[in-house]
């Protein structure tokens, strides 16, 4: 994964127009607010960082040291809170990913596994792109994190482009990765295990509330969703690539796998089945991608060289990502979300319109909240606000909860989850692409997927 190849270094001809009006808001902000307006200031910086990672002005490890600046500099927070992004689980999922990744493709084994796979789906774009949608979904049932799923399946989606004649960067890659990434994290919101996020926001509630959802209850309700989720994702992405006038018409076979490949395979199966099992020896999925990435780096095992840390590995989405969890962090401490929420819930006018009206203006308030944060940090901010929502809606807070997780998992920009983060940085995935297939997604949840919900609760008589 050089720097030079990769998309997070590269230079995008987004206008700037939207970055400098933002500029424009941090100096005025600072410039007619005194010390004490900290959560100002803290809106002004994150909306400022943010703007600069969506359009990359610059590139994104400048931006991440400016955001750690600008924070120390207001006194947002002490610097465990800023910095507290790189003692995070996701961080160290994020640089094991990318060791992990490079053993991936330097061993060969990711070619062998995609010529595997090209023998099956020839040099078919669609069956290709099914292949990575349902496999991603399949891998939503067998390991509970979606990040170790990413670390997964994008190294292989890269190796099945590259295989296919898809040059990093052509529609067919993106349509492969994106694909691939997509389904690994959006659908799989239908099972109550498969994602942090619903782990967290169903922790909170049964903390706060005494509320344990039953798996199959979380699949029957959830399902219409995440359903015109999946639907949407394959309408999009199995036309994305146009046939190719110099379609590959046929390849080398697969050779037997090295004893390097070998190692390698076994070392991932031991990973995934400690992954899958989390719930059982309690080990952070981190830890265990922090345990293999440790492995791989050992010189005497082969796989990759004593250099690869200065020469393949970019760490640029590190911080990009640390710098994420830093806006989330400091917005949690200093009240910023919580102080957003009293005053968007009075505008709501909650309990005045019919369920329909409700249900989306509490998915909309869990969608804004979640992206003044991030996913897996919104619960933190929502849960609390859930007895309050359900006296002005009349909904138990049973329902509060499934309507929340709705605007959890409908990431509008991709920086709200994580996973999205790291798919980029491991697939080569352009953001541009990945945030127009989002906005698709979450058109689809608000125009299609909210009223199909709202006929199938009160079907199962949800609303009351």
């Amino acid at each position: 994964m050089s720097s030079e190849n990769s998309p997070m270094m590269s230079k995008i001809t987004t206008p700037r127009v939207v970055v400098w009006g933002f500029v424009v808001l941090l100096v005025a902000v600072f410039a007619t607010t005194t010390q004490a307006d900290v959560l100002l200031r803290v809106g002004a910086i994150s909306g400022l960082a943010i703007a600069m990672f969506a359009t990359r002005l610059l590139p994104e490890v400048v931006t991440a040291i400016g955001c750690f600046l600008a924070f120390i500099a207001i006194s947002a927070a002490p610097n465990d809170v800023i910095f507290s992004g790189f003692s995070s689980g996701g961080f160290w999922l994020l640089f094991s990913g990318l060791i992990i990744g490079t053993a991936i493709s330097m061993t060969g084994l990711g070619m062998q596994i995609a010529l595997r796979i090209f023998q099956r789906t020839g040099d078919s774009y669609r069956n290709a792109a099914l292949l990575m949608a349902f496999s991603g979904l399949g891998l939503g049932l067998l390991v509970p994190s979606t990040l170790p799923r990413i670390i997964v399946l994008m190294p292989i989606a890269m190796s099945l482009s590259k295989t296919m004649g898809y040059a990093v960067g052509s529609r067919g890659h993106v349509g492969l990765t994106v694909t691939g990434a997509a389904a690994t994290l959006l659908p799989t919101y239908a099972i109550l295990t498969a994602n942090l996020p619903t782990i967290i926001h169903f922790g909170a509630f049964e903390t706060l509330y005494d509320v344990r959802p039953s798996y199959a209850l979380y699949f029957v309700e959830q399902a219409p969703i995440n359903l015109i989720r999946f639907l949407t994702l394959l309408a999009i992405m199995l036309p994305f690539a146009a046939p190719r006038a110099d379609a590959v018409s046929s390849l080398d076979a697969p050779t037997p796998f090295t004893s390097v490949q070998k190692r390698l395979l076994a070392l991932l199966g031991i990973a995934i089945l400690f992954w899958a099992t989390d719930t059982v020896h309690g080990i952070s999925p981190a830890w265990v991608a922090l345990s293999l990435a440790a492995v791989l780096l050992v010189p005497g095992f082969g796989m990759l060289d004593t250099g690869v840390m200065k020469t393949k590995v970019d760490m640029s989405p590190a911080f990009f990502l640390a710098a994420l969890f830093a806006i989330s962090a400091v917005a949690q401490y200093t009240g910023l979300g919580a102080f957003a929420a009293d005053r968007l819930i009075p505008l709501l006018g909650l309990g005045q319109g019919g369920d329909l009206r409700d249900l989306y203006a509490v998915t909309g308030l869990s969608t804004v909240l979640s992206h003044l944060t991030t996913a897996p940090a919104a619960p933190a901010i929502l849960a609390p606000l859930a007895q309050s929502i359900a006296t002005e809606t009349g909904w138990t807070i049973e329902t509060i909860a499934m309507v929340q997780v709705i605007g959890i998992s409908t990431p509008i920009i991709p920086y709200q989850a994580p996973p999205l983060i790291i798919a980029m940085a491991l697939g080569h995935i352009p953001m541009a692409a990945l945030f127009r297939v989002c906005l698709w997604l979450a058109a689809a949840v608000a125009f299609v997927g909210m009223p199909l919900t709202y006929l199938w609760w009160n079907y199962l008589g949800i609303f009351g």
